[in-house]
């Protein structure tokens, strides 16, 4: 029989400062950057694959050195579409995003935009 008793009593935790440390990999940080642009009104995710090697956007390129990423981003939207504000949008999002759910400082997001075929809804 274990001598452990149950209790409702608030445990007190460390300041967060002293709890630790939190080191997000540049595989995982760039989930989370793909992730935030799919997010963005407009980017339209495509998928492809060659010889079994995935491809497709979004796709984003993650360089970590510290506390600090960079990120180079490839998203695509259908024509016609406002591409200068998808990918300031897709700026800001990735931007916002990213730090709230890792932790690390973005300090740069460029974004290329590629078109995926047309918008079908649109007539003429």
């Amino acid at each position: 029989m274990s001598d452990l008793v149950a209790t409702d009593a608030p445990v007190a935790l460390a300041e967060p400062e002293a709890r630790g440390q939190l080191h997000v990999r540049a595989h995982a940080l760039r989930h989370i950057v793909e992730a935030a642009a799919r997010e963005v009104p407009g980017v339209r995710p495509t998928d492809s694959s060659l010889a079994g090697v995935r491809s497709g956007t979004p796709h984003a390129n993650v360089t970590v050195r510290g506390a600090t990423a960079r990120v180079d981003l490839e998203v695509a939207c259908a024509w016609p579409a406002p591409v200068s504000t998808i990918a300031a949008r897709v700026r800001d999002q990735v931007l916002a995003r990213a730090a709230e759910l890792s932790g690390v400082r973005i300090a740069s997001v460029d974004v290329t935009v590629t078109v995926a075929g047309t918008d079908d809804r649109r007539t003429s």
